[in-house]
């Protein structure tokens, strides 16, 4: 059962954060109806608590290490050749591109938020009607994504890379998913100790 009530001693958010008796943490993302209540939960979590959330040792190393996961995998995916695969399949091949309209559905306050974390905006208002709200003219909007999003493998990208390729590839998608999961732990348990009493 979600009770409304403040995550923290600070009562300026009137009574906003979300608490579930189950969880452990003071924020319950499914508790949103639709992506743009995800949104706005992760800009308040982000306008209440992204001082202390950024202060913290432990959330500092593990921001530190998604990003620089992200950037690795990126690089990698550009040195494979997946990037172009990805542009020419959303551009060029009808009915193609993975990051169709409704994938944005899958993304919780706790990715969003690392996104404002990263010093990324949100999207808003969706570039193309049948596309992802995250999708720009050359790909995610986002620097932290959705697993799936990561780690989603079409038949045109496992066509053309070798099996040590695909190996490397998944290792680098690994590292980030992994540094994702570490991150967000981390900004759990903080939010976890600014819960009152």
């Amino acid at each position: 059962m979600i009770q409304e009530q403040c995550a923290t001693t600070d009562k300026s958010c009137q009574g906003e954060c979300k608490v579930t008796a189950e969880s452990e943490s003071p924020v319950n993302p499914s508790a949103s109806d639709n992506i743009f209540s995800k949104i706005d939960e992760a800009r308040h979590i982000w306008e209440e608590h992204g001082e202390q959330l950024l202060s913290d040792p432990g959330i500092k190393s593990a921001l530190n290490d998604l990003s620089h996961a992200i950037e690795d995998n990126w690089a990698l995916m550009r040195r494979l050749k997946v990037v172009d695969l990805c542009g020419r399949c959303a551009t060029e091949i009808e009915g193609g591109g993975c990051c169709g309209a409704g994938i944005e559905e899958w993304y919780d306050s706790f990715v969003l938020l690392m996104n404002l974390m990263m010093g990324k905006e949100i999207p808003q208002k969706r570039l193309d009607k049948t596309g992802c709200l995250f999708l720009g003219p050359t790909g995610c909007l986002l620097k932290a994504r959705f697993h799936f999003c990561i780690n989603y493998l079409c038949h045109r990208i496992k066509d053309n890379l070798t099996q040590s390729e695909l190996r490397e590839l998944a290792a680098g998608n690994g590292r980030e998913i992994y540094c994702g999961w570490v991150l967000e732990n981390a900004i759990r348990e903080k939010l976890e100790t600014l819960q009152p009493g």
